[in-house]
């Protein structure tokens, strides 16, 4: 690792996610068929996620001011526009297609923000080693921190994430929830984009 944990900490809270819970994540495969075959997973995996962040997590959804449209929209399995599926770990670094490696967040600011997060670490390990060479292939850092926030909908510290409504409105959006059974979600292993630029779990 280039720089210490304490600086990286101190980067993503420069950053404008100071609450953002960081995990330290080791390099682990360069079989890019395997990488391939995760990633062209991701977004099928992806949209399962957010269905079944609205059957479960109805709660932290309205918590992390997502409006009411955008909600409904999850129910039917239907990623909205602003709206990312973001990666704990890649394929890269052990990353499984798996609800507890991943979570749900607005793509800006935050997905920007972890983003630039990743990248600056995929440069700065760069400067003291080549990104891709004949012998060895593409190669990513040995370490790196990636992004571990506990629950599938990651909840930002800004003020003002409310729902349309109040209170009224966590109530009826938790109504509708409630209304439908949650299917039995069966996710085997993660893997997605490249850390430079990553691919989102759109629908594609």
């Amino acid at each position: 690792m280039l720089y210490s944990e304490e600086y990286w900490r101190d980067t993503i809270s420069r950053l404008g996610l100071p609450e953002m819970p960081l995990a330290r994540a080791e390099y682990r495969t360069r079989d890019m068929g395997e990488v391939a075959r995760f990633s062209d997973g991701f977004a099928r995996v992806a949209k399962k996620a957010v269905q079944f962040a609205y059957y479960n997590h109805m709660k932290e959804l309205v918590d992390a001011g997502f409006e009411h449209d955008i909600v409904m929209a999850m129910g039917h399995a239907i990623i909205p526009e602003n709206i990312d599926v973001y990666p704990k770990r890649t394929a890269e670094y052990g990353g499984a297609l798996d609800f507890s490696n991943m979570f749900i967040v607005k793509r800006h600011p935050f997905k920007e923000i972890l983003d630039e997060f990743m990248d600056r670490q995929v440069m700065a390990f760069a400067k003291e080693h080549p990104l891709y060479d004949r012998e060895n292939g593409f190669t990513l850092p040995t370490e790196i921190f990636v992004p571990d926030p506990k629950g599938i909908v990651f909840l930002p510290a800004l003020k003002g994430f409310v729902g349309p409504g109040g209170n009224s409105a966590t109530d009826r959006m938790t109504e509708a929830g409630g209304t439908v059974s949650s299917s039995d979600w069966k996710a085997s292993t993660l893997g997605i984009a490249n850390l430079m630029g990553g691919k989102s779990g759109g629908n594609e």
